[in-house]
């Protein structure tokens, strides 16, 4: 299952890249000199298109494809990790959470909302910490008390996040500059409560994995717009984490015997 599970995480992977040039040649093409989106402009048009195609590839391929296989509603079995190699990145990625949480922290006195950006940053130093604890040793049981406290902390980071990148663009007239960030944001939170829900044995596989994917997808979407670096690295680091946990999930699945 691990050749599969690689083969598609690396199609979100594409898939978001994809996205990204689409998003990119928007930013580049389909605004005026004063920051307006042109109207009807093609590249507008291409970049949902392309965006709902994939959205719904996404979601009717999981299924279909999830036909075939068992699949475990616990971390026990569902996020154990067969090497440690995503392990180590865990930790790879909780290193670069923390860092950019604490200079996101540490620059909030240059923000219109300090006290926000502060605890957007306390907040994003504990999700950063709480990485490594949503992957099982194997043989571990994966699912003791710091996992659980893992996933509830990630989801809490996450709904805060909603927050304070809403009232961070929420004076912003244009949409189309943060509408996809905002979804970004709100596909990550519920991969998180699906993947935290694996720690108390309530797990719902079909729904885990397409939210995983999507919250992947659309964070690579939006990764490389112009934002603070600190807050492009947590982005980054969200979308390679979902990408992790996506393929955790698919190794640990086998398939269904008549």
């Amino acid at each position: 299952m691990q050749k599969t599970a690689l083969t598609l995480t690396v199609t979100t992977l594409v898939l978001g890249v994809f996205g990204a040039f689409f998003r990119w040649l928007q930013l580049m093409n389909a605004f005026d000199e004063e920051g307006f989106p042109v109207a009807g402009a093609g590249v507008t048009v291409a970049l949902i298109v392309y965006c709902v195609l994939a959205v719904a590839a996404i979601c009717l391929l999981t299924l279909w494809w999830l036909r075939r296989y068992d699949r475990a509603v616990t971390a026990e079995t569902a996020l154990r990790c067969a090497n440690l190699v995503p392990l180590i990145l865990g930790w790879a990625l909780c290193a670069a959470m923390a860092a950019a949480s604490c200079a996101v922290l540490f620059t909030a006195g240059r923000s219109t909302t300090p006290l926000l950006q502060r605890l957007f940053g306390a907040v994003g130093i504990l999700a950063g910490l709480s990485i490594p604890f949503l992957f099982g040793k194997k043989g571990g049981s994966g699912a003791g008390p710091m996992g659980r406290s893992a996933g509830v902390v990630f989801t809490i980071f996450c709904c805060f996040w909603c927050v304070y990148g809403y009232k961070s663009v929420s004076q912003d007239p244009i949409a189309w500059n943060y509408a996809f960030e905002i979804l970004a944001i709100l596909a990550t939170t519920v991969a998180a409560y699906h993947v935290t829900a694996y720690f108390y044995g309530a797990g719902k596989p079909d729904r885990a994995l397409i939210a995983l994917q999507l919250g992947a997808f659309l964070c690579i979407t939006v990764t490389f717009e112009q934002r603070p670096a600190a807050m492009t690295v947590i982005l980054a680091v969200c979308a390679a984490a979902q990408l992790l946990l996506e393929y955790v999930l698919i190794s640990n699945m086998w398939e269904k015997r008549d």
